[in-house]
């Protein structure tokens, strides 16, 4: 066993494995990148763990700590490779996931479909009974007959049936039956993922479930297999949607939970870094090779939603809200029959990849537009590890400027004006709906092109700060490493909230709280203390939406009552919408409980000191294409930055897994915790 221990985070790409090594003690920080294996994912995470422990002398065995971010789950979904899966429901909701809101995502397209549900029709079963019977005799009876019935290939069994948010008694006795009779069927009842009123999406819920149950449940099994191969005998954890922590048979049990386990990652460590650098409100930029994802950051804590989508299906669990285009490194730019020049959402993805990949890609992509305008290397990228075919680029490009009538410059601003205009449609509208000014907030950019775009995105939205951690390409893994423990809790109860009494809301509340104790016995996790966060779903009598309302965090529960709860709704629709009604009736929808399980926080090692009164030296330069014009921007190495050094725009900072570049108007300073603060120094001035 090495003197060293150490804290291991691993995030699954399509194309790279990531892995993040922290020291306990705060000593060193390591990062390493392996070529992702698709078919057989956990054999990339083990060789991945072999060659980082290699490289700082050490072993496998020296690793305590093990956490992983992965898209395993939500990569079935958005693919339809799930398990083939059967629905159990209450008689007469045979058609709960076809009906689903009756809503069409495109109302103005009379030829549009609906979606294909995840479980076939002919493999949902309706049974004579609700969830909130007292007797589920006749339920019971039924799902005998429904088993005999079960086709070979079924794997999986989701239950969901009417009144099962009041009572989680009969989806349990049905699901004790079907584990008697075939004890070989993964189970999934909607009262035990998350018991809300809302009947289709519960029934969403728990049929994704079991859509990803076998999958899910056979990886984690062969991840636990190929790691201890290498040496690393640790208790696998895995990171949630929520950002949060959970053992591996607790994510084998409850997948849906890891939907969004990797992009919610990235936005804890996000947050944590940002906190290093004084930077509470920010903006999440994470570009990747097929999406650009953004999120929020508010007093250094990610915002959650509840109304999140993966592919055609809700997920109504809280989950960082993480929103989603396609204006990734991948995506192909093409010509609508009109001629006019459009961006993605298609992508190259990993195979072929960019035409610069020289893969066998001829499609002009956004990584081809930063390669002809210079943004990146071609002898650097990744490191290194994946040499670009510059002339691959040009060719791609060029086809692109031949129909534009322009140079290949011209015509790689032009692809990259159209992915900065598609990441403006996507962030304005996300923080416009809180009420949030974006020239208030700080970009915070990472993944392996976040950094190369983040100052086109920020000119053209109004933010004066930019934020590049020190390793950009691993927050995601980053973030596996230093997450908390988590539990959402939720009871519907759908009245006026001066029909509640104190007492019992006090004692809901109570009853959350303990579950989250409970869970966090369970999982026996080493954390430092445990914090409770309550919030309460509310509106005003006869809206349709409700509100999450986060209560004061000193509010102790017995202080708890209608009146306060009122209080607070009516200063969070202010604050929203900026028209409260202070004398309305205000309804209660449900109250909420969220459960942390805080872990000490490892430390990041700080920027270096400069040993004497020099200045950080360039390396070199080249030209990059920006503002219809050429530049010749200064090109440095990150890892020769140390605390104060500043450069100014056009300039490049190369490192191994991303690319900064510095345009004319910024500069780029490191401060003590190491972070890229790039200023927009025009900024004061415009206005």
């Amino acid at each position: 066993m090495s003197d060293v221990s150490f804290q291991l985070g691993i995030d699954i790409g399509g194309t790279f494995t990531d892995l993040s090594l922290l020291a306990l003690d705060g000593g060193a920080s390591h990062t390493h990148k392996v070529a992702s294996t698709p078919s057989a994912p956990s054999r990339a995470v083990a060789r991945g763990i072999s060659e980082l422990m290699s490289s700082v002398g050490s072993t496998p065995d020296a690793i305590s700590y093990f956490v992983h971010g992965q898209t395993i789950a939500l990569n079935a979904v958005l693919e339809r490779r799930g398990a083939r899966s059967a629905l159990i429901v209450s008689e007469g909701n045979g058609d709960i996931l076809e009906i689903a809101r009756l809503r069409k995502k495109d109302i103005f397209n009379l030829k549009a479909s609906l979606p294909s549900t995840i479980v076939a029709r002919q493999d949902v079963y309706e049974i004579p009974v609700r969830g909130d019977d007292a007797d589920a005799s006749a339920g019971l009876a039924a799902i005998d007959a429904v088993i005999a019935q079960l086709a070979p290939e079924i794997e999986s069994v989701a239950i969901c049936l009417l009144g099962a948010y009041n009572s989680d008694a009969v989806e349990r006795q049905l699901a004790e039956r079907i584990r008697e009779t075939r004890p070989d069927l993964y189970l999934s009842c909607s009262s035990d993922l998350w018991s809300e009123i809302r009947e289709y999406e519960r029934a969403s819920v728990a049929s994704l479930n079991a859509y990803v149950q076998p999958i899910m449940s056979r990886y984690v099994d062969n991840l636990v297999i190929d790691t201890q191969e290498v040496g690393l005998d640790t208790a696998l954890q895995i990171t949630q949607s929520n950002g949060g922590v959970l053992s591996a048979s607790s994510a084998k049990a409850k997948p849906v939970n890891t939907m969004l386990s990797g992009p919610a990652s990235g936005v804890v460590a996000a947050a944590y870094v940002a906190g290093l650098s004084g930077v509470g409100d920010a903006v999440t930029l994470d570009i990747g090779g097929t999406s650009a994802d953004f999120s929020i950051i508010r007093d250094e804590e990610p915002v959650y939603s509840t109304d999140a989508e993966i592919g055609d299906f809700p997920i109504v669990m809280p989950t960082v809200d993480v929103f989603a285009v396609g204006a990734g490194g991948g995506s192909i730019a093409w010509f609508d029959p009109f001629g006019i020049l459009k961006l993605g959402p298609q992508s190259a993805g990993a195979e072929p990849g960019p035409a610069c990949y020289n893969r066998g890609g001829t499609e002009a992509t956004v990584t081809d537009a930063y390669l002809v305008a210079g943004y990146i290397d071609a002898g650097k990228f990744a490191g290194g590890s994946l040499s670009l075919k510059a002339e691959n680029a040009f060719a791609a490009v060029g086809r692109i400027a031949e129909r534009l009538g322009c140079s290949a410059e011209d015509a790689s601003e032009a692809i990259l004006r159209l992915g900065t205009a598609t990441m403006t449609s996507a962030i304005l509208p996300m923080m416009t709906k809180r009420g949030l000014d974006p020239r208030d907030f700080t970009l915070i950019a990472f993944g392996g092109a976040g950094p190369t775009h983040a100052c086109l995105l920020a000119e053209e939205v109004g933010i004066g700060q930019i934020l590049v951690p020190p390793s950009p390409g691993t927050m995601c893994a980053l973030g596996a490493t230093i997450a908390d423990y988590q539990y959402n809790y939720i009871r519907s109860l759908r009245k006026p909230l001066t029909g509640i009494d104190a007492d019992t809301m006090r004692a809901i509340y109570g009853e959350l709280e303990q579950e989250g104790r409970d869970a966090l016995a369970a999982e026996n996790p080493m954390i430092e203390r445990i914090e409770i966060v309550r919030s309460a779903n509310m509106r005003y009598a006869g809206q349709a939406f409700d509100v999450d309302v986060t209560l004061p965090a000193d509010l102790e529960i017995g202080a708890l009552t209608p009146e306060r709860l009122a209080e607070a709704f009516h200063d969070t629709y202010e604050a929203l919408y900026h028209n409260s009604e202070r004398d309305a009736a205000v309804d209660l929808v449900s109250l909420r409980v969220r459960v942390f399980g805080r872990r000490a926080k490892p430390s990041l090692p700080p920027a270096r000191q400069r040993d004497d009164a020099g200045t950080i030296a360039a390396i070199g330069s080249r030209p990059i294409y920006h503002g219809g014009q050429a530049h010749e921007a200064s090109v440095y190495r990150r890892e020769d930055f140390c605390a104060g050094d500043s450069v100014a725009g056009p300039a490049v900072v190369e490192q191994f897994d991303t690319t900064t570049v510095v345009t004319p108007g910024f500069t780029a300073r490191c401060d003590a915790a190491g972070n890229l603060l790039l200023t927009n120094t025009k900024r004061g001035q415009d206005q």
